[in-house]
């Protein structure tokens, strides 16, 4: 294996090395506890030490002091390579069969890793040696465990005060549940069930969970039809909203209900109306700070979409508006929508949630749905998933099949759009009715193959070519499944092709 190329001076950077100081951390105070590092949250990442053992206030204040002196320490933080022989010795001895099958699938005599003091790990994302970096972070306490915060992507940079999103938490805490039900919570484990004889149960239970959510979600909103016509459904980029609000309206459907879809993308303003977007702060961005900023509420014509709605729920017709991205521009065509009594209207985009739309159109005529893929899954005990890489995946694997865009044009843009979404979607989850995790267990199986594909195809010249060889690494150590076994309108499918749905 190749050394993992090393972009330090990206935010996940910093944050992958203080998840790696923290692990440090609870090794030299606590060295009989297992600590897990868990899925990101409130600006942060979630850890505890186990169901079963409850992160104390003395703790917290030790693992602080620790970490602080740390990041003020003499000793280096080094990104190096080391024999896997040796970290599998290691392994052994601590009993951590998920890192010793991490180690096998990589397939090298030679690892990244990276080493602090005492404390010696391979290292799968990239780091950056400077721990004057480091700072600020913050350690809260939050239910049995305790969030890990770093700074803000946006300015000042500071570490945000703490503001709770306990909508999100239940939704991230239902998955993790039904993840320890099935045995699954880790890659070692998914591995084992998708090359055995349980994989394909595994797909139908998932998809059967996302059914199983969507009829709840459904069901609720019937509840509040006859005020709350209007449902306004958002989420960050590649989120599967699409194949959502089309399996949504079927629920709605069996409980005799009809539904008018439109998009908030078809509100866009014309290309040379919308504002540049901002100087990006993260290198790999550079360059875009001259192209339209579509990710901002004031790219879409908000008082004509809101006039639209307004003239829908009086009962009363309006042409079908559609944006055409090729010549940057949008205009009416000659369908006409109206909207009848029994009918929801189904509005579907990144700004979903802001809340100019209940203040203009009246709390009681919507209700909003939160969609975002959370990633339950964890590669091991210390290294999480992100749900951004997730999400990136889908996005890379749907932008060369039907959007023409190039993996490197993907990845380039990736770090503006997650700014767009710290900015205007992330900020007002917690405003949702309801919430859908679009995830699926065994996705990255799926994905595997075609992102691969066009992972490979990044030059080594291009700015993008560390984080294509970066995501090529974690992709290796996902086992592969045949796509043949995903059900047609199955949420993957928007983004691998071969959907039951039109688009």
């Amino acid at each position: 294996m190749e050394a993992l190329p090393n972009n330090n001076r990206h935010p996940s950077a910093v944050h992958a090395s203080l998840g790696f100081l923290l692990s440090a951390a609870v090794e030299e105070l606590f060295p009989d506890r297992t600590l897990f590092i868990e899925h990101s949250f409130i600006g942060g990442y979630y850890c505890h030490f186990g169901l079963d053992d409850p992160a104390t206030a003395d703790d917290l204040q030790a693992l602080t002091r620790c970490l602080d002196y740390y990041c003020s320490s003499e000793s280096p933080l080094e990104i190096i390579e080391v024999k896997a022989d040796d970290l599998q010795m290691r392994y052994r001895e601590r009993g951590r069969d998920d890192k010793l099958e991490i180690l096998q699938r990589l397939g090298s005599k030679v690892v990244p890793a990276a080493r602090f003091r005492h404390y010696l790990d391979y290292r799968i994302e990239p780091m950056t040696p400077d721990l004057s970096r480091l700072r600020p972070f913050s350690i809260n306490p939050y239910d049995h465990g305790f969030l890990l915060r770093f700074p803000s992507l946006l300015p000042p940079y500071t570490v945000p005060p703490l503001k709770d999103s306990p909508k999100l938490y239940q939704v991230i805490q239902q998955r993790e549940e039904w993840g320890r039900a099935l045995g699954v919570n880790n890659l070692c484990q998914l591995n084992e069930r998708l090359e055995g004889e349980q994989g394909r149960e595994l797909v139908w239970v998932a998809e059967g969970l996302h059914e199983k959510t969507i009829a709840r979600i459904a069901d609720g909103l019937c509840a509040k039809h006859n005020t709350k016509r209007v449902i306004f459904i958002s989420g960050p980029s590649s989120s599967g909203k699409t194949t959502f609000a089309k399996r949504l309206a079927i629920q709605l459907k069996v409980n005799l209900f009809d539904t008018l879809a439109i998009s908030m993308d078809d509100y866009f303003r014309d290309h040379a109306d919308i504002k540049s977007r901002p100087d990006p702060p993260v290198p790999v961005a550079a360059g875009l700070a001259d192209e339209p900023d579509f990710e901002s509420l004031d790219a879409v014509n908000v008082p004509r979409l809101i006039g639209d709605i307004q003239v829908l729920l009086a009962g009363q017709s309006i042409p079908r508006r559609q944006f055409f991205f090729k010549e940057g521009r949008g205009k009416d065509t000659d369908d006409m929508l109206r909207l009848s009594p029994d009918t929801f209207l189904i509005v579907e985009g990144i700004h979903g949630l802001n809340p100019v739309f209940p203040r203009e159109l009246g709390p009681d005529a919507v209700q909003r749905i939160y969609v975002s893929a959370i990633t339950q899954l964890n590669v091991d005990n210390e290294h999480r998933i992100s749900s951004s890489d997730n999400r990136l995946l889908r996005r890379l694997v749907r932008d060369a099949q039907f959007r023409g865009y190039s993996a490197q044009e993907t990845l380039i843009h990736w770090s503006e759009v997650r700014l767009g979404e710290e900015r205007h979607i992330f900020t007002y989850q917690e405003q949702a009715d309801f919430m859908f995790n679009s995830s699926l267990v065994y996705e990255l199986a799926v994905l595997r193959s075609q992102a691969e594909k066009v992972l490979r195809a990044v030059p080594e010249t291009s700015p993008a070519y560390p984080e294509a060889r970066r995501l090529l690494t974690f992709l290796s150590f996902v086992a592969t499944i045949d796509d043949g076994t995903i059900p047609g309108n199955s949420i993957l499918r928007e983004f691998l092709g071969g959907s039951a749905f039109e688009y």
